[in-house]
């Protein structure tokens, strides 16, 4: 008898100890709605000038280089050292000057060498520049809008390559046909089932056990060096129980 009982003890203890409350085989179920935005991301202003010889250059001859609001615009001016004058007065700018040498002959190339050289000495670099013989490519290291730059009283061929721009939300509301996880129990952070959202952001998981359950969808962040970022919900659930989360809010990018 005692040996019996010994034995229907630990047939017990064994099967509580092999039960798994979490996951699938019940008959709850955990609903929500996945909400958000969806944008285009903001665009850095990128420029290409195409510079000229000293021959086509008058000293004191300017072009505008323009960066988003609240940064600075600047005059790119040429100063001939052989007769030199003062920086043009030009409102709200800052005067950036390139000096070149009438009797040295400066051709195309050493102006564009020049003006590359003083664009890197602004304070902040503001711009990162890519110089390829007598063409510069300019890229303002901060997006937004920005007016366009201009040749102002100079030969220089300015043109706007890339319209920087801020960001734009296309979309703002319930997400439809997103990935939704579900993770079951506090154990690890593996998913173990997913579903995609309704044309009206609703999602369900169903047939769960009652438990500790985590609901996550990811939101993409690109300042980061791992741009999908799990935005997650934790919910307990009971027996039979039809238990809704809530909403999730996430961004998503649209290029």
């Amino acid at each position: 008898m005692k040996l019996n009982l010994i034995l229907g003890s630990c047939l017990l203890l064994a099967l509580f100890s092999c039960s798994k409350e979490e996951g699938e085989g019940g008959r709850s179920s955990i609903s929500g709605t996945l909400e958000g935005i969806i944008v285009d991301n903001a665009r850095t202003e990128v420029n290409e000038v195409i510079c000229v010889t000293q021959d086509d250059i008058k000293t004191g001859d300017y072009w505008f280089l323009n960066s988003p609001d609240s940064y600075d615009d600047y005059c790119i001016w040429y100063n001939n050292i052989n007769a030199p004058v003062s920086a043009p007065l030009i409102s709200s700018r800052t005067a950036v000057k390139v000096d070149y040498s009438s009797l040295a002959g400066d051709n195309n190339i050493t102006i564009a060498t020049k003006t590359e050289a003083a664009l890197n000495a602004i304070t902040g670099l503001p711009f990162s520049i890519v110089r390829n013989n007598d063409k510069l490519t300019i890229t303002n290291k901060f997006t937004g809008d920005v007016s366009d730059s201009d040749n102002g009283t100079s030969k220089m061929i300015v043109d706007v390559i890339t319209q920087g721009r801020d960001q734009i939300i296309l979309q703002s509301g319930v997400i439809a046909n997103e990935d939704v996880f579900i993770i079951y129990g506090d154990d690890d952070d593996i998913q173990d089932d997913d579903v995609k959202s309704n044309f009206d952001g609703t999602f369900k998981f169903k047939n769960l056990r009652k438990g500790s359950y985590r609901i996550f969808a990811y939101s993409e962040d690109p300042s980061l060096p791992n741009p999908l970022v799990p935005v997650t919900k934790s919910i307990d659930i009971g027996k039979n129980e039809d238990a809704n989360i809530g909403s999730i809010s996430i961004e998503l990018k649209d290029n």
